[in-house]
């Protein structure tokens, strides 16, 4: 299976709404901007850990510049509703020391947050992730992040404390997921994405 970073897919939210997903491109710049800019102050802080208004361009720069080996990015949008600019997105960088590893972040927007974005997201990471011989997701948790912990931990994921955070590694393995609604669902999502990629690659044959 190959990742084309031109591909849209289509996906349904689990209240039935449409997305379109695909990975970021650098003409994404203004919407993504737009689209941490409507973020509630919480979860910015969750996912920057500091209490930024707006985000510095450099750092969009590097959002929106993935080179699709070393760094990954996906978007979701909604397929029906411009006036949304994004309803979330997922990036890995591999990790310089272990290019096994890599590191992950999710951001969805506040108002999508409890309908599988970040499964959906991590599914597509998972599977693209495994194209490039990259065998574990590492995540960086906030100790107030319950939210966030306790999908991880469903999930199956190892945990370190830290003196501010937790560390989550997650191995790219289907048998190792937990048997619980966050890992059946995970298992759904993967099913998805593989089939999805695979049509894509037929009608393209």
């Amino acid at each position: 299976m190959s990742f084309d970073p031109q591909r849209e897919l289509s996906f349904l939210l689990r209240d039935g709404t449409p997305l379109a997903v695909r990975s970021i491109r650098p003409e994404d710049r203004d919407f993504i901007t737009e689209a941490f800019r409507r973020l509630s102050p919480e979860s910015r802080y969750f996912r920057f850990w500091t209490r930024v208004r707006e985000l510095n361009p450099r750092l969009i720069e590097e959002l929106c510049s993935p080179d699709q080996k070393d760094h990954v990015a996906w978007v979701a949008r909604h397929q029906t509703r411009e006036d949304i600019p994004g309803v979330g997105g997922a990036s890995f960088w591999r990790l310089k020391d272990d290019p096994t590893a890599a590191e992950v972040s999710f951001t969805v927007a506040d108002e999508f947050q409890g309908l599988g974005v970040g499964t959906l997201l991590l599914a597509l990471l998972w599977e693209h992730a495994l194209t490039l011989g990259i065998q574990r997701l590492v995540g960086h948790v906030l100790h107030e992040n319950i939210t966030m912990r306790a999908w991880w931990d469903a999930l199956g994921a190892m945990e370190q404390e830290a003196p501010r955070h937790w560390q989550t590694t997650l191995i790219l393995d289907e048998s190792l997921l937990e048997n619980n609604h966050a890992g059946d669902h995970l298992r759904e999502r993967l099913a998805q994405v593989r089939k999805s990629m695979n049509e894509e690659i037929t009608l393209k044959d």
